[in-house]
């Protein structure tokens, strides 16, 4: 993620402590310098990006955090890179979601991401977040009923509106595109993945000139190799 001239992200892995870090990267020098280790307590195996809002940074970890056991539930967090204080803000319970792959996506001055697993049916959940108030809302439980489920990335924001992906789910349970309406919290699936077009897509969906690009773990040509796609939100 960019911040003025410098690069910020974070790695699944290593740093003092072997659970990942936050760093800086100076293209100008080519520096690269460690701003914060991960000691599980706070999080731990971050697998998504930092997200910018009024100067600071957010994020989440996929393990971690006061609940569940020794790998954790995954935590909600916030860094200032100019005091280089970190706040963890949120613990994922399993109930609230647990197991957040991906990052958190901005609009209208709150925060809103998923959880891979937990919620009512542990296939996971949309959530917002409020920095201001501070306060945490689960939005969508995943169901077996519902279109997607066990998404495997981040929301994109077209609009008013969301995007993503479920992992499964759909007619075909091989996973599925979504909409989302944070107005009117009605999640709709819009696309069932199949086959040829792929199968299980993993990742974000990414926003250009109107059209989304993505990938999926398997399907296409060649069964179990996966593809790149592009998606029309409007035909």
């Amino acid at each position: 993620t960019l911040k003025g001239e410098k690069f910020y992200g974070m790695t699944v892995g290593g740093g003092a402590n072997g659970y990942g870090v936050i760093f800086e990267w100076d293209p100008l020098t080519n520096a690269y310098i460690d701003k914060y280790d991960f000691n599980g307590t706070n999080g731990r195996n971050p697998r998504g990006s930092l997200t910018l809002s009024g100067g600071k940074f957010y994020g989440m970890t996929f393990f971690g955090g006061a609940f569940g056991g020794s790998s954790g539930y995954g935590v909600i967090f916030e860094w200032d890179p100019g005091t280089n204080l970190y706040t963890k803000l949120f613990d994922f319970d399993g109930i609230n979601g647990w197991r957040p792959w991906g990052s958190l996506t901005l609009k209208g001055g709150k925060l809103y991401g998923m959880t891979t697993n937990g919620g009512t049916a542990g296939l996971g959940v949309i959530f917002e977040w409020d920095p201001v108030a501070p306060a945490y809302t689960k939005k969508i439980d995943f169901t077996l009923s519902s279109s997607p489920h066990e998404p495997g990335g981040s929301l994109t924001r077209k609009g008013d509106k969301f995007y993503g992906m479920g992992y499964s789910g759909g007619a075909n349970n091989l996973g599925v595109i979504f909409e989302y309406d944070p107005a009117t919290n009605i999640i709709i699936g819009k696309f069932d993945f199949f086959g040829i077009t792929g199968t299980h897509p993993l990742g974000s969906l990414t926003l250009v000139d109107g059209k989304f690009y993505g990938m999926t773990m398997e399907g296409g040509a060649y069964s179990w190799y996966g593809v790149i796609f592009e998606w029309d939100p409007g035909t």
